[in-house]
């Protein structure tokens, strides 16, 4: 007949707790649950915003180069060598409220920019200039329209006049941010009414944003979309 046999203190003490990210080994759940290692720590963090956006750079990277199908995981993302560089350009898009990340890292990818150089803001001013050439017009003038919005209402004023009687050092800004398309500038007329009071230092700033040569170049070649452009800001008053 068998017997049940005591469990000795010695044998009790090799019961242990493992980490599921370090394999770390612990004698008491307790001091399991209060342990915090790298990969743990990285898990814990995964609901974060600019994680978020590093771990979706981070898939784009893989996408382009390797041959393997298979996505990688967060668990993959977190182990990776490269979670740092990625969590920290997905931090940076967050914080300049980059206008389109999944483009933005591609144009990254094709340019064969070093990871280790993602968040600076030399890449992105690069990138805006083309992006803001070859994006659709109709996404340009609602982000445009938009920022309009939020920003009249911080001035109390109507935002189809936020390019009329907004604070022109302001309304630059978002220029070079792309956060105000020349979709919106050039076709509007309170758009022009702007562009003809800036001083030679606004405009200076903003010229590369809204360089009249290749936009008007642009414009010529859609003569369609820019009618109804015109048309849509028209009715909307601005």
């Amino acid at each position: 007949m068998m017997t049940l046999k005591r469990m000795s203190a010695t044998e009790a003490t090799k019961i242990s707790y493992a980490c599921e990210f370090c394999n770390s080994k612990f004698t008491r759940e307790r001091t399991l649950l209060s342990h915090m290692c790298k990969t743990k720590h990285r898990w814990i963090d995964k609901d974060k915003h600019g994680n978020r956006v590093g771990y979706q750079s981070f898939l784009q990277f893989y996408a382009k180069h390797t041959i393997n199908k298979k996505q990688k995981s967060y668990e993959d993302f977190i182990k990776s060598p490269y979670y740092t560089a990625f969590t920290k350009f997905g931090n940076y898009c967050v914080d300049i409220k980059c206008i389109n990340i999944a483009r933005y890292t591609d144009w990254l990818l094709s340019n064969s920019i070093k990871i280790d150089n993602w968040a600076e803001d030399k890449n992105y001013t690069t990138f805006l200039y083309s992006y803001l050439r070859s994006e659709d017009a109709f996404d340009a003038v609602c982000r445009s329209i938009e920022h309009c919005m939020t920003a009249a209402e911080v001035e109390n004023i109507n935002s189809n006049d936020y390019l009329r009687y907004g604070n022109s050092n302001k309304i630059c800004y978002a220029i070079t941010t792309g956060k105000i398309s020349p979709w919106i500038l050039y076709h509007s007329i309170s758009g022009k009414e702007f562009l003809d009071k800036l001083d030679q230092g606004q405009l200076q700033l903003i010229y590369d944003y809204i360089n009249p040569e290749l936009w008007n170049i642009k414009f010529k070649r859609d003569t369609e979309l820019v009618l109804q452009i015109k048309d849509l800001l028209k009715n909307a008053k601005y």
